[in-house]
């Protein structure tokens, strides 16, 4: 029983460790677009005026968060596949178990796991 508690507890610290470190990646990133902005402005503003940057600017965002709404809003239920008979079912894994014999590896599984937690504790 011990050996479930630790394993979910190392796969939720897992979980928690990369999505801090999502979020610092994000963060940074984010940084690094406002400097390029900044600087993509200098450089549209001293060629073409302060109103060009800002069009130009304004527009390219436009452009981006419209294409990552796009892509992002189709989830995968979306997706047609087309008709049913051009992808059948997948065939089985193999030959279906004798209940017996589920009950007998289940029964063997469940012992493992007694003797390990056993040993860990």
């Amino acid at each position: 029983m011990l050996g479930i508690v630790n394993d979910v507890k190392q796969r939720a610290r897992q979980t928690a460790r990369a999505a801090a470190l999502s979020v610092v990646g994000a963060v940074f990133c984010l940084v690094g677009l406002g400097f390029l902005t900044t600087a993509l402005w200098i450089i549209i503003e001293i060629e073409y005026g302060a109103l060009m940057a800002a069009l130009l600017l304004g527009g390219l965002y436009l452009v981006l968060g419209g294409a990552i709404l796009a892509f992002g809003g189709k989830s995968q239920s979306d997706v047609d596949y087309g008709p049913s008979d051009t992808h059948p079912e997948s065939p089985p894994a193999g030959p279906p178990k004798d209940p017996i014999f589920q009950m007998a590896e289940g029964f063997a599984v469940g012992l493992q796991a007694g003797r390990e937690a056993r040993k860990g504790g």
